[in-house]
């Protein structure tokens, strides 16, 4: 029997390919237990999408004015040690699969860490708890943590990471309406980041998808 894990990434790379460029040449012999991990992760991505897109919106909406006005952007602002999703073309273009992995894996550890950090800070802020948004964003970042690390294991690629310390720099004093920016910077660069990881799984179908073609026809 086909599985549907395999099919539902043979068909993103089909609805996908003709928009990817490839420069990673470099491609692996994966085992069909990668394969299976990287289409199960690829669907877990896609169905974060909604739930991370919302938690922005709603973060914003219950942090008073000025930035729960409908119009208010956030600023460009650095928050120190958070991981950026931003990155060019070529750049995206060019990261080997060990870099493209280890970046998520970086990614989605910090970030747990940012959002606990935020949650906390918003319970004091924020009588009306954003708990379960915090405490669901924070599942699927673990449930993607654990997915690359498997698909790196198979591969024969280190899962170490090693974070600064402290990972998450606390503001001195109260500092209500930094820490209520803070927030609003990294819900936003989750968001950012789930996109980006939908983008690098599309990336990895095109790539591999001659591997994927066998198993279908078997």
């Amino acid at each position: 029997m086909r599985s549907t894990a395999l099919l539902t990434f043979l068909v993103v790379f089909l609805s996908t390919a003709t928009s990817l460029a490839m420069a990673d040449t470099d491609v692996a012999e994966l085992s069909k237990e990668t394969i299976v991990l990287f289409s199960e992760t690829q669907k877990i991505v896609e169905d974060m999408q909604s739930s991370a897109a919302s938690l922005l919106p709603t973060y914003l909406s219950f942090q008073g004015v000025p930035l729960s006005n409908p119009e208010y952007q956030l600023p460009n602002i650095k928050i120190e040690n958070l991981p950026t999703a931003a990155m060019d073309n070529d750049t995206f273009l060019n990261h080997t699969d060990e870099i493209r992995l280890k970046n998520n894996l970086y990614f989605y550890s910090a970030i747990v860490e940012f959002l606990k950090t935020t949650m906390a800070e918003q319970e004091d802020l924020n009588p009306q708890s954003l708990t379960a948004k915090f405490e669901e964003a924070m599942a699927n970042s673990n449930t993607l943590i654990s997915k690359i690390s498997a698909i790196m294991t198979q591969m024969g690629l280190s899962v170490t990471i090693t974070f600064p310390e402290p990972l998450v720099v606390p503001y001195v004093g109260s500092a209500f309406f930094k820490k209520k920016l803070r927030g609003g910077v990294i819900c936003k660069e989750y968001k950012e980041r789930v996109l980006l990881t939908k983008r690098e799984f599309e990336f990895f179908a095109k790539k591999y998808h001659e591997q994927l073609v066998q198993p279908q026809e078997e």
